[in-house]
């Protein structure tokens, strides 16, 4: 059940995950329990709330996480093993359940990492595609791009995610069998077929932040079915 109460994000809670990723007490964050509950974790378990309610039945075959969100706190054979007691950020991610262990589904996710360039970042796409899917996702954009090139043109979509696919991952090739003459070899050498935004502070900090976030995600979940549609060789979407 979403919760009546705004909690607003806000510089403090990327602060506070830069705090935390310095600390190597174990006891720290029951000694900023309070900090945490109201910058960090009450705000994410909000907005993750509110994007499972409006978007479950628009992606009904979707995990939309609700437990283990917002944990910062390392499991001490994690320390033990070199990393450190506390992480410096968080996410979260929605996607359709993988029926394989080594393939995932196209996804929506959230991040903060304040100790990135790209500090709130939302991502629709594949990011980590096998080379089979990235070999049926190429095949599709050389056979006809079309699909893409108008959802990247469309006003809705286009107002949320400005520059379509990604270019910051790309093979330094061209992919063995295509012709690197392609009107689309750009995106034919992708190795993530990814949409990004990184947003402002201004429209994180703002109440109305977890609206902004649905309307991405809506969006983005136009992307994902079309590379679904392009995994499962049912190309170009009729």
């Amino acid at each position: 059940m979403t919760r009546s109460k705004n909690h607003k994000f806000s510089k403090q809670t990327l602060d506070f995950l830069v705090k935390a990723g310095r600390q190597k007490k174990p006891v720290w964050l029951e000694k900023n329990l309070n900090e945490y509950e109201e910058v960090l974790r009450k705000p994410f378990i909000e907005l993750a709330e509110k994007i499972k309610a409006a978007l479950q039945s628009t992606a009904s075959d979707y995990h939309f996480p609700s437990k283990g969100l917002a944990r910062i706190k390392r499991p001490d054979f994690k320390v033990a093993g070199g990393q450190t007691r506390y992480k410096d950020w968080i996410s979260m991610i929605a996607s359709r359940p993988s029926k394989s262990r080594f393939e995932s589904n196209p996804h929506l996710f959230f991040g903060l990492f304040p100790n990135e360039e790209s500090a709130i970042l939302l991502v629709g796409g594949l990011w980590q595609p096998t080379s089979q899917q990235t070999r049926l996702i190429r095949e599709a954009i050389r056979k006809d791009a079309a699909p893409f090139r108008e959802l990247f043109a469309d006003p809705q979509f286009k107002s949320r995610f400005k520059k379509g696919f990604s270019m910051d991952h790309t093979s330094d090739r061209v992919p063995r069998g295509f012709a690197s003459d392609h009107e689309d070899i750009d995106w034919i050498k992708l190795k993530k077929f990814v949409v990004l935004k990184e947003v402002a502070m201004k429209e994180f900090s703002s109440i109305n932040f977890s609206d902004s976030v649905i309307k991405d995600f809506k969006q983005a979940l136009r992307l994902n079915k079309l590379i679904d549609q392009a995994l499962k060789l049912d190309w170009p979407p009729r």
